[in-house]
Protein backbone atom coordinates (compact mmCIF):
# COMPACT_ATOMS: atom_id res chain seq x y z
CA UNK A 1 0.00 0.00 0.00
CA UNK A 2 1.36 3.60 -0.86
CA UNK A 3 1.71 5.75 2.00
CA UNK A 4 -0.38 8.30 2.63
CA UNK A 5 0.66 12.23 1.28
CA UNK A 6 1.27 14.08 4.28
CA UNK A 7 0.76 17.65 2.42
CA UNK A 8 -1.63 18.21 -0.23
CA UNK A 9 -1.44 21.68 -2.42
CA UNK A 10 -4.50 23.18 -4.42
CA UNK A 11 -3.49 25.27 -7.23
CA UNK A 12 -6.02 27.31 -8.93
CA UNK A 13 -5.31 29.42 -12.20
CA UNK A 14 -7.02 29.80 -15.52
CA UNK A 15 -3.72 29.83 -17.65
CA UNK A 16 -3.41 26.11 -18.56
CA UNK A 17 0.17 26.92 -19.29
CA UNK A 18 0.99 27.81 -15.82
CA UNK A 19 -0.98 24.72 -14.21
CA UNK A 20 1.47 22.19 -16.67
CA UNK A 21 4.26 23.44 -15.79
CA UNK A 22 3.17 22.97 -11.95
CA UNK A 23 1.89 19.50 -12.99
CA UNK A 24 5.52 18.58 -14.60
CA UNK A 25 7.80 20.30 -11.93
CA UNK A 26 5.32 19.29 -8.53
CA UNK A 27 6.10 15.91 -8.32
CA UNK A 28 9.98 16.44 -8.64
CA UNK A 29 10.19 18.99 -6.02
CA UNK A 30 7.74 17.42 -3.26
CA UNK A 31 7.59 13.68 -4.32
CA UNK A 32 6.18 13.28 -0.53
CA UNK A 33 3.62 15.57 -1.10
CA UNK A 34 0.18 15.16 -3.30
CA UNK A 35 -1.32 18.41 -5.44
CA UNK A 36 -4.60 19.12 -7.23
CA UNK A 37 -5.28 21.77 -10.15
CA UNK A 38 -8.22 23.73 -10.84
CA UNK A 39 -8.72 26.34 -13.50
CA UNK A 40 -12.62 26.84 -12.57
CA UNK A 41 -12.42 28.81 -8.94
CA UNK A 42 -15.94 28.35 -8.48
CA UNK A 43 -15.17 24.65 -8.98
CA UNK A 44 -11.88 25.40 -6.56
CA UNK A 45 -14.18 27.04 -3.97
CA UNK A 46 -16.73 24.35 -3.96
CA UNK A 47 -13.85 21.17 -3.05
CA UNK A 48 -11.28 22.83 -1.04
CA UNK A 49 -13.88 24.47 1.48
CA UNK A 50 -15.26 20.48 2.40
CA UNK A 51 -11.58 18.83 1.45
CA UNK A 52 -9.57 18.85 4.88
CA UNK A 53 -6.75 17.50 3.68
CA UNK A 54 -5.70 20.16 1.25
CA UNK A 55 -3.12 22.09 3.44
CA UNK A 56 -2.74 24.93 1.26
CA UNK A 57 -3.89 26.74 -2.07
CA UNK A 58 -2.05 28.89 -4.18
CA UNK A 59 -4.38 31.73 -5.87
CA UNK A 60 -3.76 33.60 -9.22
CA UNK A 61 -5.28 37.19 -8.15
CA UNK A 62 -6.85 37.42 -11.86
CA UNK A 63 -9.51 34.50 -12.77
CA UNK A 64 -12.74 35.00 -14.85
CA UNK A 65 -15.89 34.50 -12.96
CA UNK A 66 -14.05 35.10 -9.71
CA UNK A 67 -11.27 36.88 -8.74
CA UNK A 68 -8.59 35.04 -6.45
CA UNK A 69 -9.16 37.76 -3.61
CA UNK A 70 -12.65 37.14 -3.85
CA UNK A 71 -12.01 33.27 -3.55
CA UNK A 72 -9.49 33.97 -0.56
CA UNK A 73 -12.54 35.55 1.35
CA UNK A 74 -14.56 32.44 0.82
CA UNK A 75 -12.39 29.98 1.46
CA UNK A 76 -11.22 31.68 4.65
CA UNK A 77 -14.86 31.72 6.05
CA UNK A 78 -15.11 27.67 5.92
CA UNK A 79 -11.17 26.94 6.34
CA UNK A 80 -9.60 28.82 9.20
CA UNK A 81 -6.79 26.25 9.23
CA UNK A 82 -6.30 26.52 5.13
CA UNK A 83 -2.68 27.94 4.10
CA UNK A 84 -3.68 30.68 1.50
CA UNK A 85 -1.06 31.79 -1.36
CA UNK A 86 -1.88 34.74 -3.41
CA UNK A 87 0.19 35.04 -7.21
CA UNK A 88 0.13 38.44 -8.18
CA UNK A 89 1.24 41.04 -10.96
CA UNK A 90 3.24 44.04 -10.24
CA UNK A 91 0.34 46.12 -10.25
CA UNK A 92 -1.29 44.25 -8.03
CA UNK A 93 0.97 44.34 -4.56
CA UNK A 94 -0.94 46.86 -2.88
CA UNK A 95 -3.93 44.72 -3.09
CA UNK A 96 -2.13 41.73 -2.26
CA UNK A 97 -0.67 43.52 0.78
CA UNK A 98 -4.22 44.28 2.10
CA UNK A 99 -5.32 40.89 1.89
CA UNK A 100 -2.21 39.23 3.91
CA UNK A 101 -4.41 40.91 6.71
CA UNK A 102 -7.99 41.02 5.59
CA UNK A 103 -8.39 37.69 4.64
CA UNK A 104 -5.83 36.02 6.23
CA UNK A 105 -3.49 35.57 3.25
CA UNK A 106 -0.57 33.50 4.19
CA UNK A 107 1.91 35.50 1.49
CA UNK A 108 1.81 36.71 -1.65
CA UNK A 109 4.22 36.41 -4.78
CA UNK A 110 5.07 38.15 -7.92
CA UNK A 111 4.76 36.56 -11.09
CA UNK A 112 6.94 35.18 -11.98
CA UNK A 113 8.11 33.21 -8.80
CA UNK A 114 9.41 30.08 -9.31
CA UNK A 115 7.66 27.25 -7.83
CA UNK A 116 10.14 26.09 -5.74
CA UNK A 117 10.56 29.34 -3.49
CA UNK A 118 6.38 29.29 -3.31
CA UNK A 119 6.79 25.84 -1.82
CA UNK A 120 9.44 26.63 0.66
CA UNK A 121 7.41 29.22 1.89
CA UNK A 122 4.39 26.88 2.33
CA UNK A 123 6.65 23.78 4.11
CA UNK A 124 8.30 26.40 6.50
CA UNK A 125 4.76 27.67 7.50
CA UNK A 126 3.78 23.89 8.11
CA UNK A 127 6.50 23.15 10.26
CA UNK A 128 6.38 26.15 12.07
CA UNK A 129 2.42 25.57 13.17
CA UNK A 130 3.53 21.44 13.74
CA UNK A 131 6.24 23.42 16.00
CA UNK A 132 3.58 25.80 17.57
CA UNK A 133 2.55 25.18 21.27
CA UNK A 134 -0.88 26.89 23.05
CA UNK A 135 1.19 29.25 24.89
CA UNK A 136 1.96 31.38 20.86
CA UNK A 137 0.14 34.58 20.71
CA UNK A 138 -2.54 34.45 18.38
CA UNK A 139 -1.64 36.57 15.48
CA UNK A 140 -4.52 38.07 15.24
CA UNK A 141 -4.09 39.80 18.80
CA UNK A 142 -0.86 41.80 16.80
CA UNK A 143 -4.39 43.84 15.22
CA UNK A 144 -4.77 45.60 18.59
CA UNK A 145 -1.75 46.79 19.07
CA UNK A 146 -1.36 50.65 17.58
CA UNK A 147 2.04 49.84 16.40
CA UNK A 148 2.95 48.60 12.77
CA UNK A 149 4.55 45.26 13.69
CA UNK A 150 5.81 42.70 11.03
CA UNK A 151 7.34 39.33 11.47
CA UNK A 152 10.53 38.57 9.16
CA UNK A 153 13.35 36.20 8.87
CA UNK A 154 17.18 36.92 8.20
CA UNK A 155 16.25 37.67 4.76
CA UNK A 156 13.55 40.39 5.65
CA UNK A 157 10.64 37.52 3.90
CA UNK A 158 7.50 38.77 5.39
CA UNK A 159 6.45 36.16 7.59
CA UNK A 160 3.07 38.20 9.26
CA UNK A 161 1.83 41.83 9.82
CA UNK A 162 -0.83 43.82 11.15
CA UNK A 163 -3.53 45.43 9.94
CA UNK A 164 -1.08 48.56 11.30
CA UNK A 165 1.83 48.08 9.53
CA UNK A 166 0.04 47.41 6.15
CA UNK A 167 -1.51 51.15 6.52
CA UNK A 168 1.98 52.23 7.37
CA UNK A 169 3.54 50.77 4.04
CA UNK A 170 0.43 52.27 2.21
CA UNK A 171 1.24 55.64 3.09
CA UNK A 172 4.92 55.85 3.21
CA UNK A 173 7.69 55.53 0.76
CA UNK A 174 10.36 54.48 3.53
CA UNK A 175 9.29 50.58 3.39
CA UNK A 176 7.31 48.14 1.25
CA UNK A 177 6.78 44.86 0.24
CA UNK A 178 9.51 43.84 -2.56
CA UNK A 179 9.51 40.37 -5.18
CA UNK A 180 9.12 37.72 -3.40
CA UNK A 181 7.44 38.80 0.03
CA UNK A 182 10.84 40.67 1.12
CA UNK A 183 10.58 43.39 3.13
CA UNK A 184 12.53 46.43 1.51
CA UNK A 185 13.57 49.42 4.09
CA UNK A 186 14.40 52.52 1.33
CA UNK A 187 17.21 53.94 1.93
CA UNK A 188 18.88 51.02 3.90
CA UNK A 189 19.64 52.07 7.49
CA UNK A 190 23.16 51.70 7.63
CA UNK A 191 23.92 49.03 10.23
CA UNK A 192 20.69 46.47 9.51
CA UNK A 193 22.38 43.81 7.60
CA UNK A 194 25.15 43.28 10.26
CA UNK A 195 22.51 43.46 12.99
CA UNK A 196 20.57 40.28 11.28
CA UNK A 197 23.70 38.49 10.15
CA UNK A 198 26.38 38.97 12.88
CA UNK A 199 29.83 37.72 11.96
CA UNK A 200 30.82 34.28 13.39
CA UNK A 201 33.28 35.73 16.14
CA UNK A 202 30.43 38.08 17.37
CA UNK A 203 27.44 37.69 19.84
CA UNK A 204 24.42 39.06 18.13
CA UNK A 205 22.54 42.22 19.22
CA UNK A 206 19.09 41.54 20.72
CA UNK A 207 17.34 44.67 19.15
CA UNK A 208 18.75 47.62 17.28
CA UNK A 209 16.40 50.88 16.59
CA UNK A 210 16.96 53.03 13.23
CA UNK A 211 15.40 55.96 12.53
CA UNK A 212 14.88 56.28 8.72
CA UNK A 213 14.28 59.57 6.93
CA UNK A 214 13.73 61.11 3.33
CA UNK A 215 12.91 64.73 2.90
CA UNK A 216 10.07 65.51 5.00
CA UNK A 217 9.46 61.92 5.40
CA UNK A 218 10.39 60.01 8.88
CA UNK A 219 9.57 56.55 11.03
CA UNK A 220 11.19 54.60 13.35
CA UNK A 221 12.10 50.90 12.71
CA UNK A 222 12.77 48.77 15.93
CA UNK A 223 14.32 45.24 14.82
CA UNK A 224 14.29 42.52 17.61
CA UNK A 225 15.52 38.93 17.59
CA UNK A 226 13.50 36.42 18.41
CA UNK A 227 14.68 32.53 18.63
CA UNK A 228 12.05 30.40 16.69
CA UNK A 229 12.10 27.39 19.03
CA UNK A 230 10.26 24.84 16.76
CA UNK A 231 13.27 24.62 14.18
CA UNK A 232 16.45 26.91 15.75
CA UNK A 233 15.53 29.20 13.09
CA UNK A 234 16.00 32.90 14.16
CA UNK A 235 12.85 35.65 13.07
CA UNK A 236 12.50 38.87 13.67
CA UNK A 237 10.13 41.42 14.71
CA UNK A 238 9.90 44.55 13.55
CA UNK A 239 7.96 47.81 15.04
CA UNK A 240 7.53 50.77 12.79
CA UNK A 241 6.17 53.92 14.67
CA UNK A 242 5.04 57.32 12.31
CA UNK A 243 5.49 59.83 14.79
CA UNK A 244 2.95 62.13 12.59
CA UNK A 245 0.38 59.56 13.71
CA UNK A 246 1.41 58.57 17.17
CA UNK A 247 0.18 59.70 20.18
CA UNK A 248 2.45 60.33 23.07
CA UNK A 249 2.58 57.80 25.87
CA UNK A 250 -0.11 57.65 28.46
CA UNK A 251 1.01 59.52 32.11
CA UNK A 252 1.41 55.85 33.29
CA UNK A 253 4.19 54.83 30.82
CA UNK A 254 6.00 57.92 30.91
CA UNK A 255 6.52 57.70 34.45
CA UNK A 256 7.71 53.92 33.82
CA UNK A 257 9.62 54.52 31.32
CA UNK A 258 11.38 57.67 32.56
CA UNK A 259 11.11 57.55 36.11
CA UNK A 260 8.87 61.03 36.25
CA UNK A 261 6.96 61.78 39.08
CA UNK A 262 3.22 62.20 38.09
CA UNK A 263 3.69 66.26 37.61
CA UNK A 264 6.65 65.78 35.43
CA UNK A 265 4.82 62.88 33.12
CA UNK A 266 1.59 65.72 32.97
CA UNK A 267 3.58 68.36 31.70
CA UNK A 268 5.87 66.05 29.95
CA UNK A 269 2.84 64.44 27.86
CA UNK A 270 1.63 68.42 26.89
CA UNK A 271 5.06 69.41 25.89
CA UNK A 272 4.99 65.96 23.43
CA UNK A 273 1.95 67.17 21.82
CA UNK A 274 3.92 70.32 20.75
CA UNK A 275 2.78 73.06 23.30
CA UNK A 276 4.86 76.18 24.49
CA UNK A 277 6.41 75.74 27.96
CA UNK A 278 3.84 78.68 29.07
CA UNK A 279 0.38 76.81 27.83
CA UNK A 280 1.68 72.84 28.60
CA UNK A 281 2.03 74.42 32.42
CA UNK A 282 -1.84 76.41 32.40
CA UNK A 283 -3.11 73.02 31.26
CA UNK A 284 -1.42 71.11 33.66
CA UNK A 285 -2.34 73.73 36.62
CA UNK A 286 1.19 74.90 37.53
CA UNK A 287 2.96 78.01 37.53
CA UNK A 288 5.94 78.86 34.41
CA UNK A 289 8.68 78.84 37.08
CA UNK A 290 7.60 75.47 38.45
CA UNK A 291 6.81 74.34 35.11
CA UNK A 292 10.82 75.34 34.65
CA UNK A 293 12.16 73.52 37.63
CA UNK A 294 10.03 70.72 36.49
CA UNK A 295 11.56 70.79 32.63
CA UNK A 296 14.98 70.47 34.03
CA UNK A 297 14.34 67.60 35.81
CA UNK A 298 12.83 66.23 32.99
CA UNK A 299 15.58 67.09 30.60
CA UNK A 300 18.03 65.05 33.42
CA UNK A 301 15.87 62.08 33.55
CA UNK A 302 14.96 61.25 29.80
CA UNK A 303 18.73 62.07 28.90
CA UNK A 304 18.44 65.11 26.49
CA UNK A 305 18.70 68.70 27.37
CA UNK A 306 16.36 70.60 24.61
CA UNK A 307 12.90 70.46 23.99
CA UNK A 308 12.63 69.18 20.69
CA UNK A 309 14.86 66.27 21.67
CA UNK A 310 12.68 66.04 24.30
CA UNK A 311 9.33 65.46 22.26
CA UNK A 312 11.44 62.81 19.51
CA UNK A 313 12.41 60.92 23.11
CA UNK A 314 8.63 61.03 23.78
CA UNK A 315 7.03 60.02 20.59
CA UNK A 316 9.62 57.04 19.97
CA UNK A 317 8.98 55.54 23.19
CA UNK A 318 6.65 52.07 22.52
CA UNK A 319 3.47 53.19 23.66
CA UNK A 320 0.90 50.49 26.21
CA UNK A 321 -2.46 49.23 24.99
CA UNK A 322 -3.67 51.42 27.96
Amino acid sequence: MAAEKSVRIAFVDDDEHLLSSHRRNFGRLRPEWDAVYFNDPLKARDIISEDRSINAAILDIHMPGMTGLELAAELRTHRHDLIIVMLTGYADLQSALLAVNELGVFRFYPKPTTLQAMLEGIEGEIESRAGQSEETLPTDFLDLLELGVIAVDDSLSILHMNAQSAEIMRRSSLVRSGTQGRLVVDPAPEGLNAFLNPPANQAPRAQQSFSLERDEEKLSFLIRRVPKKADGKTTFMVILVDPTQQKPPAIDDLMDLFGLTRSEAKLTQKLAEGLALDQAAELVGISHSTARTYLKTIFAKTGVNRQPQLMKTVLSAIPSLR
